[in-house]
This record gives structure tokens, C-alpha cells and sequence, in this order.
């Protein structure tokens, strides 16, 4: 009697068929689970900023900070973070478009030299771990100023710098229902670092800058009673403008231009933005 040593071929289908259903039956769970980690991972970032954000007002007489990414004070007030600078001189690295030498530690250097490090110590605290963009560029290209690591911004409301913006966070009532930092997925159009924030019109019926749907469909935002939290957008149009402005338009949904029919998510929004308009009058 012959002993068989080896698989037939019929049997080494049999068990790569197996494996594939398989990896089809747990792939969608790993994708799954991996999502979660990125969206606790994503929250506790946010959370991390706004009790540094609160933490600051605390030991500066309930003052907050510059709201944007600026090199120098304003009105005497500090930025939150600095634009990327240079590690060896701290002077600013240009702003300019495609081609311009900006280092990932560059960008480190600017959020490191912004007020709100100190309570923070931690560069990572400033990147979703859903963001791509610092591998992947944005929709106009990879080159190094495209390779965004920043994923969060505060509104253009919170920029306390001209003197009819609020500089007082007991100034705002309803704290855990005011937006603090947002997710923005901001494509360097403007320079190799989003030097505002995020800009939005409560009341308009309509989009401005788009937010960062790194979470399935999703963003989150932190409060300024420092928590954070998870936002699915319930309308379709919401996701494709965040996508691409520019399909967005094709639809009919553009920058700046009403949705209609109304779009239910800027409900939520124009709830929880700290103002009634984009900026303090």
C-alpha cells in the first residue's frame, strides 16, 4: 500500500476556497474595528484640545487664545498654533503652493511653538489617525505642501484677536452644546497650512469650508465644556460636498449656495456653532 505524503489538488482548492470565505467573513469586522479605534483614538484628540483650550483660559483670567494659525500675537493675543517653522531659526516656512520644501517637523515645530502644547506635549494630540493627507496629499497634488498633517481647527468664531471678537470663554452660555475644534479637511489651496479656521455662516442654508469625513461618513467635535463627540450626517449631500466641492457645485450645492431642499444637517450645525454668524460683529 502506497502512503500519500502531499494534498491532492482538489484539496489545496478546497482550503484556499475556505480561506477566502474566510477573510470575506472577517474583513468587513476588521474594517470594522479598526474604524472604532480610529474614531476613540480621533475623540480622545479632541478631547485633549479642549481641556487644553479650557485649561488655558483658566490660568489666563478666562482669556482664550488666537483661534488661527498665525506666527505672532494679534491684539496681544497668542495663536493657539504657529504655521510651520523652520526647527533650526523659528523663522516661518512660506506659504507658498506646489513645490514649496515644508518638513513634517517643520509642522511639528509650528503646533509646538502654539499656546496650547504646553497643556498638551503631545504633536500626535493634532492629527486623526483617519486623516491621509499626510501620506496621500490632497485633491491638488502631493508634493510636500500637500502633505497636511493638521486635522483640527477651531471656528472662525473663536479667533479673539480683533477687538469685538469674545475673549471671555464664561462669555458663552450652553457650553456643552457650543463647538469647539472641528474636524477640517483643508486641501492647501491656500499656502501648506491652513492659517484660519473654519469658516461657516449659521442661517446662510449653506456650506463654506468643508469638514474632514475621516469617520465613515462622519466628524467629530470637541465642546466647550471639553467633551467630544461622534456626528453622522444625515444627508448624503453633506458627505459629497466635504468630498469635492467641486461635484458638490455640478449638483447644485456649491460654496456658498443654499441647499435645496434644505439640508438637515446644518441644522445641527447652526445649533452648535458658537455664534449666531461667522465671526463677532
Amino acid at each position: 500500500m502506497v502512503q500519500r505524503n502531499a494534498f491532492t489538488l482538489i484539496e489545496l482548492l478546497v482550503v484556499i476556497a475556505i480561506i477566502a470565505v474566510l477573510m470575506a467573513i472577517l474583513m468587513p469586522a476588521l474594517n470594522v474595528a479598526r474604524e472604532q479605534a480610529r474614531g476613540i483614538a480621533c475623540s480622545s484628540n479632541q478631547k485633549t484640545l479642549a481641556l487644553a483650550y479650557i485649561m488655558y483660559a483658566g490660568d489666563n483670567d478666562d482669556t482664550v487664545c488666537g483661534g488661527w494659525a498665525l506666527s505672532s500675537t494679534i491684539n496681544g493675543v497668542p495663536s493657539w498654533v504657529m504655521p510651520p517653522l523652520e526647527n533650526s531659526t523659528g523663522s516661518i516656512v512660506s506659504m507658498g503652493g506646489s513645490g514649496v520644501s515644508v518638513t513634517r517637523q517643520q509642522r511639528y515645530k509650528g503646533l509646538m511653538e502654539g499656546e496650547l502644547y504646553k497643556y498638551v506635549k503631545d504633536v500626535g494630540a493634532y492629527h486623526c489617525p483617519g486623516d491621509n493627507r499626510v501620506t496621500r496629499g490632497t485633491s491638488l497634488g502631493m508634493d510636500l505642501a500637500y502633505l497636511i498633517y493638521r486635522s483640527y481647527s477651531l471656528t472662525d468664531y473663536m479667533r479673539a484677536t480683533e477687538p469685538t471678537d469674545p475673549k471671555k470663554l464664561s462669555g458663552f452660555t450652553s457650553q456643552a452644546t457650543k463647538m469647539l475644534f472641528v474636524e477640517e479637511i483643508y486641501d492647501g489651496s491656500a499656502g501648506n497650512h491652513n492659517h484660519g479656521g473654519w469658516s461657516y455662516e449659521p442661517g446662510s442654508g449653506s456650506m463654506w469650508d468643508p469638514l474632514g469625513i475621516f469617520h465613515s461618513n462622519a466628524c467629530t467635535f470637541s465642546f466647550m465644556d471639553g467633551h467630544a463627540e461622534r456626528k453622522k450626517w444625515n444627508d448624503n449631500r453633506t458627505v459629497i460636498y466635504c468630498m469635492s466641492r467641486g461635484e458638490a457645485a455640478s449638483m447644485g450645492f456649491g460654496k456658498g449656495q443654499q441647499f435645496n431642499p434644505p439640508n438637515v444637517d446644518l441644522d445641527w450645525l447652526d445649533n452648535h456653532y458658537p455664534g449666531k454668524q461667522h465671526q463677532a460683529p
